[in-house]
């Protein structure tokens, strides 16, 4: 019995680590690697998930570091404030910067390429040696982009006229704010649809949508709004779990939906049967992280991977 204790206490508790920075809102992944940025304290760590150990910590990064890449030994660091990129080489320590004209605002990894979209409807698609590999131009200026079937997909958020642009015509579908795609699906957060794009058909749910997923081989979504979890089948809406916390992001990891809630610090996980599992966080967890059978759980506020 002692030994089953212990057993569970180290499935159900987790490690916490303490990366030393405060307020880490976007991380990216690249093999066994995170690439943590704090742009309010201008700080990238490049940290091994293999070892559990922080490799690289960089500080007094640009003006406003939005968000990092890594590709191999090239380190891509998108300065907002500063227009500007940043490539670091993390063995030869060189370092190169390409200045832009516009500000960017959203931005998109794509294999070896980052795709930058800026303030005048402007896509470039950057090499991690700054090279510039990809350019079109949008009629209007949208908010986000996305790659839709080889062709960028333009979104345009709180716009009576329009909400999106795709092969050069704008289209109307009276959404609020269609702010990401998921396969053949646009979201619209704030207004609580979904716009099906292959035959436009447009699912009203409860508002405030934060993730969409494909999980054995269907689209899961969740409502901030209503702690809910819905599932689309046969081609209607159906409600699958109520929660008792706000969800705020979720990912499927070998085969099981890991859900977190950032206000109430919690990890739950739920199987393929349905059964779950809850688990507390250190503050404001925002993202999830996988690498072998170890998820990493990184929590935004005090800068703290949380190890499952």
């Amino acid at each position: 019995m002692i030994l089953y204790l212990l057993i569970f206490n180290v499935l159900i508790f987790s490690i916490s680590q303490h990366l030393g920075v405060k307020y880490i809102f976007r991380n990216t992944q690249f093999d066994k690697y995170l690439i943590l940025t704090s742009s309010t304290q201008r700080t990238v760590i490049v940290y091994n998930m293999e070892t559990e150990k922080i490799e690289y910590y960089f500080t007094n990064v640009g003006i406003f570091p939005a968000i990092s890449y890594l590709d191999k030994n090239l380190l891509l660091i998108i300065d907002t404030v500063g227009t500007k990129l940043i490539s670091l080489n993390l063995k030869t320590h060189e370092k190169n910067l390409k200045h832009l004209e516009k500000k960017p605002i959203f931005y998109q990894r794509d294999k070896d390429k980052v795709y930058i979209l800026d303030t005048d409807g402007n896509l470039y698609g950057y090499s991690f040696t700054l090279h510039l590999e990809y350019y079109y131009k949008f009629l209007s200026a949208p908010n986000y982009f996305y790659i839709y079937k080889n062709y960028p997909l333009g979104l345009f958020i709180w716009k009576k006229e329009v909400d999106l642009e795709y092969k050069k015509k704008l289209y109307n579908f009276n959404l609020i704010t269609p702010s990401f795609l998921v396969e053949d699906y646009v979201v619209d957060t704030r207004g609580g649809n979904i716009l099906y794009l292959v035959n436009f058909k447009n699912y009203k749910t409860s508002p405030y949508i934060s993730f969409v997923l494909n999980w054995n081989k269907k689209i899961y979504f969740g409502s901030m709004f209503s702690n809910e979890i819905y599932t689309i089948k046969n081609d209607k809406i159906e409600l699958w779990k109520k929660l008792q916390y706000t969800p705020t992001n979720a990912k499927v990891i070998n085969n099981k939906l890991y859900i977190l809630s950032a206000p109430y610090n919690k990890l739950i996980v739920f199987n393929s049967n349905g059964n779950t599992k809850e688990f507390k966080t250190d503050k404001y967890p925002i993202d999830i992280f996988s690498y072998k059978n170890k998820v990493f759980v990184i929590c935004a506020e005090n800068g703290v991977i949380n190890i499952f």
